[in-house]
């Protein structure tokens, strides 16, 4: 207890996946298994932040999983197992009670439900295998998601407790004293010496963390490690002088994956630089193709002038002015007709008097007054009896006046200004009208332009129809005064030869710059950077993935540091000197001495380190490669048996103990030494077992019936369609001749309170069931009284009519013997009787009577052995 202490103090040093590998190498003493180790690789990468998985997540060694430390003196006894729910198949609320004294045995054939017991136990006693699991009944829905449960009763230093049990809680504490030992116990292994070493109970904990575990884990380490392609020769044809191929050779897992990404992302712009710069270099006569292009860009920039023109009459500003023209021309005439309203108000005037065309007539008149009729006066006329210039009558006075309110009214602002902005409305039609719109290039310009850009065509022509459309539209516009008609400009193609125009002129620039030599290789210097570039971009993705596979291994080669071994195995070293001791060498030969295997030695071994004296226990054995080769089954399980009660002869606790199935492997003489260990331990401490063991079952009960020792004996079978049913005592097939004449007294009492005068099917197959168990008693009788267990026989059945041959046997005992088996065989179903005979059955009383004369057969018998001694 106090190793498994320190030990647990030790790993919280460890990394949370170290101390995941400690639970399971407690919990699973047989071994851990492949999905142990594929789960502890995950856990290690995922505490180095190589993956993240969500599902899993360390669980560590801690208290819960081990004994508790009992005080001096303290004992714990398992009295009962009750009230179990959900357990495997087994119906609830099935009990089994245990011996608080001496030996408990519980025999269970296949079948029966013994493992589940022995399940429950070993989970709530915190055995060290975990491994076998604990469901519901799973063909049952109604209870197959529930937790199995249950409650023992125990006795804590001499009080009695009710301890409950749940197979997803931490088992409770007071049971965990309780020692298990099952199948899965055995702790030897073969050293790097070529030794057969001995691990005290938990040091095999850091042993195999050292000895099997990091090294698997290791193992899977440098072969996922092994499998990362991080080859760079893919990409030799990036490197070179360019940052692009800086970048490749320096290529690993500190590389900045955003610095590589935009050396290899191309804008539109570079794609065209890297066709410019080809094209430069690329020309024989650069000074002669610069002037060229030059000019080229001199014309393209008056073309551009060109078609800035036409935008002087149809553009937004455009529109908004001829807009405002029409919207001051309409107020205009609004103003002027209200005036004209005014002036043909309080007079009837003819229809039109103040309109346009009257004006135009008025007006008319005035020229004609004053240049020939009345050139002398000011107009109108102001003389009464004056001819109208108009009617060429003479006017009255009223006339007079009325052509002095018309002179006024044309003389009036609101006229004139309606004049102007008709006039002005004009004017801007017919510069509208004859604007010249007209933006097409020449046959030799337009060739220019497609070469240059072969799309700009189509765009002038789209733009020369969008502006005839908008100057229609805005010319309608002015008859209609619905000016949201007007269509919008398409794309105007200026931008976009201007920016013709100022290639052409970067090409001259570098034309001109080609000519130089230095400053031609700083062009090709250029085109170098941008060419890396490009062929970085074709691999970009690849490269992305190479740097990925970089930082993954380099990752996982952080990992090697949690997977040395020195530091643990010093301390398994360490850990050994305190446990190993000359005390526990004597208490293992002891034991391999009572259990038949004394040929097998322990010994204790020094051995130094770094100036440190160790210590090792080893057995004395010829090593091969595998413990399986020197060791057989039976001798491996002997040894684990041996260092189970050796260590239990140490401790300081005389608490119960439960052993599931000891013999496994043992052969028929080995399993006789268990069986009387077992009892000689019953003396000290509570012992219970289970067993499969027919064999082994027999012989306990020998060694148990000659040490007087306290003991209980169930067995558990199949009933009901259910496993898990608990019987006191043993099966009809192991009891003894007393037990089963017991059993047939108490058959007969009930058949005799219920027996008819005539018997029907089911009395009579009854009373054919008893009389069959009438004659094996009768059989055990004869091995167990006559013989007196003199010899334990393996055939199924005892040749009764051989007896009366047998030397010294009494003439009629073997009579009476010989007749009450006859009698048994007439009525059992072993022979199939003749059904013409009809013949009756026993009667409840014919049976009473037959046992007696069982009885009085044994009497006789024992009778004449006592006469015999004396």
């Amino acid at each position: 207890m106090a190793l498994l202490n320190d030990i647990l103090k030790w790993t919280e040093s460890l990394p949370s996946w170290q101390r995941d590998a400690c639970r399971r190498l407690f919990q699973k003493e047989s071994g851990l298994i492949e999905s142990d180790y594929d789960e502890l690789y995950s856990l290690l990468k995922k505490e180095k932040g190589i993956e993240a998985d969500d599902t899993l997540e360390p669980m560590p060694l801690v208290n819960e999983h081990l004994p508790t430390e009992l005080a001096p003196g303290e004992t714990v006894i398992l009295a009962g197992l009750r009230d179990l729910e959900n357990v495997n198949q087994i119906p609830n609320g099935h009990a089994l009670s245990f011996s608080e004294d001496g030996m408990t045995v519980i025999y269970g054939g296949n079948g029966s439900g013994k493992s589940g017991y022995a399940r429950v136990i070993k989970r709530a006693c915190r055995a060290r295998d975990q491994s076998e699991p604990i469901h519901p009944n799973a063909n049952d829905p109604v209870v197959a998601s529930m937790e199995p449960r249950g409650k023992f009763d125990v006795k804590v230093g001499g009080t009695l407790l009710e301890v409950e049990w749940s197979r997803d809680a931490t088992p409770p504490d007071c049971l965990s004293s309780i020692s298990v030992f099952d199948s899965k116990c055995a702790r030897s292994y073969i050293t790097t010496e070529q030794n057969v070493a001995y691990l005290p109970y938990g040091l095999d904990i850091v042993e195999n963390l050292a000895n099997q575990v990091l090294p698997r884990i290791s193992e899977k380490l440098e072969t996922e490690i092994k499998g990362i392609d991080v080859s760079k020769l893919p990409y030799e044809h990036l490197l070179g002088e360019t940052e692009v191929g800086k970048a490749i050779k320096n290529l690993s897992a500190k590389s900045e994956t955003d610095a590589i990404t935009a050396l290899g992302t191309l804008t539109g712009n570079d794609t065209n630089r890297i066709a410019e710069l080809k094209a430069t270099l690329k020309e024989q006569n650069p000074l002669a193709k610069a002037e060229e292009t030059r000019r080229s860009a001199m014309r393209l920039k008056s073309y551009a002038d060109k078609l800035s023109k036409p935008l002087i009459w149809v553009s937004v500003g455009a529109v908004e002015k001829l807009k405002k023209l029409a919207e001051e021309k309409v107020i205009a005439e609004d103003a002027e007709k209200a005036a004209a309203d005014a002036l043909r108000s309080g007079e009837e005037l003819l229809e039109g008097t103040g309109d346009q065309a009257w004006k135009l007539l008025f007006e008319a008149a005035r020229r004609y007054s004053t240049e020939a009729a009345y050139p002398q006066e000011i107009f109108p006329p102001s003389v009464e009896g004056d001819a109208c210039p108009l009617c060429q009558e003479s006017m009255p006075e009223s006339a007079i006046n009325r052509l002095k309110r018309f002179d006024r009214y044309i003389q009036d602002d609101v006229a004139k200004s309606a004049d102007m902005a008709r006039n002005m409305v004009e004017t801007a039609k017919e510069k509208i009208e004859t604007a010249d719109l007209h933006i097409v290039a020449d046959a030799a310009l337009s060739d220019e332009l497609k070469e240059l850009d072969d799309s700009i065509h189509q765009i002038i022509t789209a733009f020369q129809a969008s502006i005839k459309t908008r100057r229609h539209a805005m010319l309608q516009c002015l008859v209609t005064n619905n000016w949201t008609d007007v269509p919008a400009l398409v794309e105007s193609p200026i931008a976009r030869i201007r920016r013709l125009a100022a290639q052409q002129l970067r090409t001259y620039r570098r034309l001109v710059k080609a000519s130089d030599q230095a400053k031609r290789e700083e062009i090709e210097k250029e085109l170098n950077e941008l060419s890396a570039r490009q062929d970085l971009s074709m691999s970009l993705k690849a490269i992305m993935e190479l740097i990925g596979r970089m930082k993954r291994r380099s990752a996982l080669e952080k990992c090697r540091s949690d997977l040395k071994t020195g530091s643990i195995s010093n301390k398994s070293k360490k850990f050994a000197t305190v446990a190993v001791t000359e005390e526990l060498r004597k208490a293992l030969n002891a034991e391999f001495h009572a259990l038949g295997i004394g040929h097998i030695k322990a010994k204790l071994k020094e051995r130094s380190s770094r100036g440190k004296m160790y210590h090792q226990l080893l057995l004395d054995l010829p090593v091969t490669r595998k413990i399986d080769e020197i060791l057989s089954e039976g001798e491996q399980r002997a040894i684990a048996l041996g260092a189970f009660f050796a260590e239990l002869a140490l401790a300081n606790h005389s608490c119960g103990i439960v052993l599931d199935d000891p013999v496994s492997s043992l052969d028929h003489w080995r399993r006789r030494n268990v069986a009387r260990r077992l009892v000689e331990e019953s003396k000290k401490r509570q012992v219970v077992v289970f067993t499969h063991d027919t064999s082994f079952l027999g012989q306990l009960r020998d060694e148990i019936e000659a040490a007087a020792v306290p003991s209980s004996t169930s067995f558990l079978e199949w009933k009901d369609g259910s496993p898990g049913y608990v019987n006191e005592g043993l099966p009809w097939d192991h009891q003894g001749y007393k037990a089963r004449i017991n059993a047939l007294e108490q058959a007969q009492s009930k058949l005799a309170k219920a027996w008819p005068p005539y018997p029907g099917e089911t009395e009579i197959t009854a009373m054919r069931h008893e009389y069959d168990r009438l004659r094996a008693t009768l059989e055990r009788i004869i091995q167990d009284v006559v013989f007196n267990g003199v010899v334990k026989r393996y055939r199924d059945w005892i040749k009764v009519d051989s007896l009366e041959k047998v030397v010294g046997f009494d003439h009629a005992e073997y009579e009476a013997i010989a007749k009450l088996h006859k009698r048994s065989c007439d009525v059992v179903t072993a022979h199939d009787p003749s059904s013409a005979k009809a013949a009756a059955v026993p009667t409840a009383t014919d049976l009473g009577n037959d046992i007696v004369a069982l009885k009085a057969i044994v009497d006789a018998v024992k009778a004449r052995k006592k006469g015999a001694k004396t």
